[in-house]
């Protein structure tokens, strides 16, 4: 995985004519903010790293308009400015895996959430089908920065809308909640705590299929 991540960062760069420090920055802010296949920033320092300790890469990197030594340079730099930058933040969430998917189907149900195109929802976007699952659902599990975790769950049609789900002990509902529309900035309207059932229209506030919420 380590030159996956080089691969990233040069797909990021690839139309800039410069790699200069402003371009250093970005991408810095970008593996800080926006991590490349959901990694730790220290797993993206170390998969850099690793790959600038290689003697030569034996990899077809012609698709990009930068020599390997610039970009050996402009690697080496953005090494030395994240570290100028520790301490560092987690990033506003990050996405974690569908182990303990069988918990968050037998979770709390925090709100429901309607969501919008996949063009223009990022967290739909994220959605993947959850192996094995006899109904097909799609789920995402995020941490975020408030260290709080949750998973959003979908039936498999994409018209259908989703649930938030947490499981125990977690704090209290309407901090989850908070925390998910913080630091995923999703949009507010769109997200309704589950006990209000405010869903009278579309779906009523349905669950999916197979999730079975916890009962308070």
């Amino acid at each position: 995985m380590h030159f996956g991540v080089v691969v990233a960062v040069l797909y990021c760069v690839q139309f800039s004519r410069d790699l200069g420090e402003s371009e250093v920055e970005r991408i810095a802010r970008m593996i800080l903010e926006q991590p490349f296949y959901d990694l730790t920033t220290e797993e993206e320092y170390a998969s850099i790293e690793a790959a600038l300790a290689e003697e030569s890469w034996e990899r077809d990197l012609s698709w990009q308009p930068h020599d390997e030594p610039s970009v050996r340079d402009f690697l080496r730099r953005l090494l030395e400015h994240l570290d100028a930058l520790r301490p560092w933040q987690e990033p506003p969430f990050r996405a974690l895996g569908l182990d303990r998917w069988e918990e968050y189907k037998r979770g709390t149900l925090l709100a429901h959430v309607r969501l919008d195109l996949p063009g223009r929802d990022p967290m739909h976007a994220r959605l993947r089908a959850v192996p094995g699952d006899e109904h097909e659902l799609r789920a995402l599990v995020l941490r975020l920065r408030s260290g709080d975790e949750v998973a959003l769950v979908a039936p498999p049609f994409p018209d259908d809308d989703a649930v938030l789900m947490a499981v125990r002990p977690h704090r209290p509902a309407a901090t989850v909640i908070e925390a998910f529309l913080t630091h995923t900035a999703y949009p507010r309207e769109r997200v309704s705590p589950a006990a209000r059932r405010w869903w009278k229209g579309r779906s009523g506030g349905t669950l999916p299929p197979g999730v079975h919420p916890l009962r308070d």
